[in-house]
């Protein structure tokens, strides 16, 4: 029996399996260039940026995720604001109104919608900018997650109102960063010189 820590033995005859050199590239280099098939003909999906970036996006179906982000980032406000008041007969603490409707599901609706639509404009401009833009955009995600989550706490305010407020906000950066992320995970582009 061939001590675990030592896979190959030489004293019971067994040799390693061979080890092939890697096949002669640039560092860095995919062995398959994104933006190729496998059988060579070249894909190029259309990109925005400067004329040479690292990373590009697929930009129309970035901002068609985009918009699907919203969508979920204003249904997830509507879902907290009519399941908390109408079905538990709770109370959460209102958002700001911004367009006057004078209702208090509208305005989670649009805060959640504006949220996720702000993140996806500044997820774009770190990938167009930043070397890490995923890194980057996880903690601007989760700062504006946390700041917004500690406003119902700011002033007076009632315990429970301003704690489900709270509880809302971080269901939305949650949904919001991990949708972003997956689409920006499906549309960016990496670029070879």
């Amino acid at each position: 029996m061939s001590d675990p820590n030592r896979p190959y033995d030489a004293d019971y005859g067994e040799q390693p399996p061979p080890a092939y050199p890697p096949p002669a590239q640039t560092p860095g280099t995919p062995t398959q260039p994104v933006g190729q098939t496998p059988d060579g003909a070249a894909v190029q999906p259309v990109t925005s940026g400067t004329e040479n970036p690292r990373l590009g996006l697929e930009v129309g179906r970035f901002w068609a995720g985009a918009l699907a982000t919203t969508l979920v980032a204003a249904l997830i406000g509507l879902a907290a604001e009519f399941i908390l008041e109408e079905v538990l007969n709770l109370e959460i603490q209102a958002q700001a109104d911004l367009f006057g409707t004078g209702s208090d599901l509208l305005a989670w609706v649009v805060a959640g919608a504006l949220f996720a639509l702000a993140a996806a404009a500044v997820l774009y401009l770190l990938v167009m900018s930043t070397p890490r833009p995923r890194s980057f955009f996880g903690w601007v995600v989760a700062l504006a997650t946390v700041i917004l989550a500690a406003v119902p706490f700011a002033g007076q305010f009632e315990l429970i109102p301003a704690i489900l407020a709270a509880i809302v906000w971080i269901v939305i950066g949650s949904a919001v960063y991990s949708l972003l992320t997956g689409t920006l995970s499906r549309t960016v582009v990496r670029r070879t010189p």
